[in-house]
């Protein structure tokens, strides 16, 4: 109304300034560390070790049974899983992470399969895919094509399946063991291998039975492998990308597994 009656008596009132608006300031992301410490500290997602995935016959014994996982076992352990909320992730995105500081999904954990026997792809493969499920497979060459073990059009078939193959030995010696020749023979030739398999680098790498010294970290660089995953030793601060730890897991139940990722990890 008072600025009717001003327009009406013939007066003009200046407009007030309008007060600038502020500015968003674009707030830069930190770029990760990327010292050992910073990957050390980044390298504490769970990760599990299985090894075969069948019922056990009277031949298994004492010393093979806590590699072995019956199927209905570990359909139920990925049950629980995923009722507890973990989102799997590749070990490919695992690394990313621990070495680069790439975000990972809530409450990550990494699947891992070691030596290629058959199990994997006929009973845990598509326990795996109804859960869409990822995981990596840790495959020793030697075996592929033998009964009872992955075949390559297996191997062929989990890669197409956004699984990540690694490499694990040519016939599983131990790392620790190795001289001259060996390298190229349980390290370069088999990672090559794979590579001609699957259509692409391969950059993973398990150690045999967990075991791995300093010395093999050159050969496993000049082989294209960017990253060792060992089993339950401690990670080794100097060298965290090469000793990623992993816990072997036995025919416990869903509720056992969770608690032994929490406290392990």
């Amino acid at each position: 109304m008072l600025a009717l009656l001003i327009v009406g008596c013939g007066g003009s009132t200046p407009p007030k300034p309008t007060p600038p608006r502020p500015t968003a300031t674009a707030t830069a992301t930190p770029t990760p560390r990327t010292d050992a410490a910073a990957i050390a500290a980044r390298a504490r997602i769970p990760v599990l070790c299985y090894h075969q995935i069948r019922t056990p016959t009277s031949a298994d014994g004492a010393e093979a049974r806590p590699y072995i996982v019956r199927p209905s076992v570990f359909a139920k352990q990925m049950r629980a899983l995923a009722d507890a909320g973990y989102t799997t992730v590749t070990g490919d995105e695992l690394v990313a992470h621990v070495l680069r500081g790439q975000r990972l999904p809530r409450k990550p954990v990494l699947l891992t399969f070691d030596d290629a026997s058959a199990g994997q792809y006929t009973e845990a493969f598509p326990v795996l895919r109804r859960h869409r499920f990822k995981a990596t497979f840790f495959v020793m060459t030697v075996v592929l094509g033998k009964p009872g073990w992955l075949t390559r059009g297996q191997v062929r078939k989990l890669d197409r399946a956004g699984m990540t193959i690694g490499a694990h030995t040519w016939d599983h010696k131990a790392v620790p063991e190795y001289t001259g020749d060996d390298w190229d023979t349980e390290i370069a030739e088999p990672t090559r291998e794979l590579e001609r398999l699957v259509g692409h680098p391969i950059e993973l790498f398990a150690y045999p039975f967990g075991l791995r010294d300093n010395e093999a970290i050159p050969h496993l660089l000049r082989a294209g492998l960017r990253a060792g995953f060992q089993l339950a030793d401690r990670l080794d601060r100097r060298h965290p990308a090469w000793t990623i730890r992993r816990i072997i897991v036995p025919e416990v139940s869903g509720k056992q597994l969770l608690r032994d990722m929490r406290t392990s990890f």
